[in-house]
């Protein structure tokens, strides 16, 4: 199995989001509103089964509506990241779905590895306890997508 799904505290909005209240635990770990909807969109993504195999309308709609023209080459980069990571995975990787409040301790190796993107060492290294040696094999995925992204 590539993926553990954590059902712990689902949170019911939509990506990108704003939800009020008193307690917003959207966002508890201060991620950017482009890391909220990358990481929903991998989360997505390592859902659909076989993986790699189809794409998702919703992550698809997403993209476009958030990306523009970026959009495709992002859903294509994030599905052979996705792929990449389950055949070089050295164990179940822990993702939790796609509404979930918090952010897996994978969820932010990846979200580390996307930031160090720029340098494939250091971007190597964050993906080293899900993928072993061969997670250098998954950066030009990182360091596509992060020229795609705009700055924030």
């Amino acid at each position: 199995m590539f993926v553990q799904h954590d059902t712990m505290w689902p949170y019911a909005g939509q990506p990108g989001a704003e939800p009020s209240g008193p307690q917003r635990r959207d966002d508890p770990a201060g991620l950017t509103p482009i890391q909220r909807d990358l990481l929903w969109c991998v989360r997505r993504l390592a859902m659909v089964r076989p993986l790699g195999s189809a794409r998702d309308a919703h992550v698809h709609a997403l993209l476009q509506r958030r990306f523009g023209e970026h959009g495709l080459g992002l859903e294509h980069l994030l599905r052979c990241l996705i792929l990449g990571l389950a055949q070089r995975a050295v164990r179940p990787l822990r993702l939790h779905l796609p509404f979930h409040a918090c952010v897996a301790a994978d969820e932010q190796r990846l979200l580390l590895a996307l930031a160090e993107a720029s340098r494939p060492a250091r971007a190597a290294a964050a993906l080293a306890p899900m993928a072993g040696s061969r997670g250098a094999e998954l950066v030009p995925y990182l360091a596509g997508i992060a020229a795609l992204l705009p700055p924030e």
